[in-house]
């Protein structure tokens, strides 16, 4: 089987070799020949010294049955050829290496620069890279692909690669010492002022809002209480009015109004159009609501514009408009303005 690894130096594919060599099953218990790879461990993965004028070059004359051949920036002996040019005898040897139960593995730095009929021939081909970003990533193919061209890309296996450091001390690797530069994208210097955005504006939502969330209920309940505490007549007691009849007073006693504890579906019908905190619903002399749909926070998103309550839920209803000015403004709550308004009179005016 023909395998080819590519990429830069420093991206990590004679690493990624070595780290093969010394785990894969497969090929261990078989004889071994490098060439490329300098200082390779013996004791560590068990080679044969390549036979004296015996090169990757020349593999097909020397190479035993069953032996795995290691070549390292094979471009030295094929590298493009012009058409219509002699096709090498190693070359040639790759129709049919099969038959010998070799498996050889190249390993260069783009396929662009071996001969065209080696990648007609390749079954496994690994491309070794980094992203934007800075981290490292390996696209895979069942042939021989271009990591240049994009519908190559689309249809490789891409997966993130780390340097398996266990394999450093194997070889004298050049991945120690060589880096890849990599130009950041913008996205590298943009997604962590992002990330500090949205902390601090789930901050200061939670702060803007920390009297609605925890004093309005209180300050609820003590206006029911005060109420409460305030004498009131019998239910469905009649009340008199005065008339005059003939120049006389005379009390004419008023129906009981009923009383409705219904909900209505009126009841949730804004008061303005596009504002759903002005239903009656949300009304302060309605007891039994502790808290109104009013917008904390309004994200626009493409054509898309959606404020959220206090409760990270949506707002539905809300007039589009009306969200482009808070996202384009900000956000006046009248009602925490109100609430902020009456602790200083109450302060001023201490209940004696």
């Amino acid at each position: 089987m023909l395998y080819l690894i590519t990429g830069k130096p420093g991206s990590g594919k004679t690493l990624h070799m070595v780290s093969m060599l010394l785990k894969r099953k497969d090929l261990q218990n078989r004889p071994l020949y490098i060439d490329g790879i300098p200082d390779v461990d013996v004791s560590k993965i068990p080679h044969e010294k390549l036979p004296e004028n015996c090169t990757g070059e020349n593999w097909h004359e020397w190479l035993p049955t069953n032996a795995i051949l290691v070549v390292d920036e094979c471009q030295r002996y094929w590298r493009q050829r012009p058409n219509g040019s002699k096709v090498p005898e190693a070359v040639q040897a790759i129709e049919t290496h099969r038959h010998r139960g070799v498996d050889l593995f190249f390993i260069t730095q783009h396929p662009r620069l071996i001969d065209m009929n080696i990648k007609s021939f390749v079954e496994n081909h690994k491309h070794f890279d980094k992203t934007q970003l800075g981290t490292r990533r390996m696209w895979e193919w069942q042939r021989c692909g271009n990591p240049d061209n994009k519908g190559d890309i689309a249809d490789a296996m891409a997966k993130p690669y780390t340097l398996d450091k266990s394999a450093f001390d194997a070889y004298k690797s050049a991945e120690l010492h060589t880096k890849i530069k990599v130009n950041r994208s913008f996205w590298f210097w943009l997604f962590p002022l992002i990330v500090v955005a949205a902390i601090a504006m789930t901050v200061y939502a939670l702060s803007y809002n920390k009297q609605i969330l925890f004093e309005q209920p209180k300050k609820a309940a003590e206006t029911a209480a005060v109420a409460a505490s305030q004498p009131t007549k019998a239910d469905g007691e009649a009340q008199a009015a005065p008339s005059d009849v003939g120049g006389g007073r005379i009390a004419v006693a008023s129906e009981p109004v009923p009383n409705d504890d219904q909900i209505k579906a009126m009841d949730f019908k804004p008061n303005i159009d596009g504002k759903p905190w002005t239903a009656p619903i949300y009304h302060p002399m309605n007891k039994q609501v502790k808290t109104m749909p009013y917008p904390v926070a309004c994200v626009k998103n493409g054509s898309r514009c959606t404020c959220y309550t206090e409760q990270a839920t949506p707002i539905h209803g809300l007039d589009k408009g009306i969200c482009l000015d808070f996202v384009e403004n900000g956000i006046y709550n009248p009602y925490l303005q109100n609430e902020q308004q009456a602790q200083v009179r109450q302060s001023e005016n201490p209940t004696k």
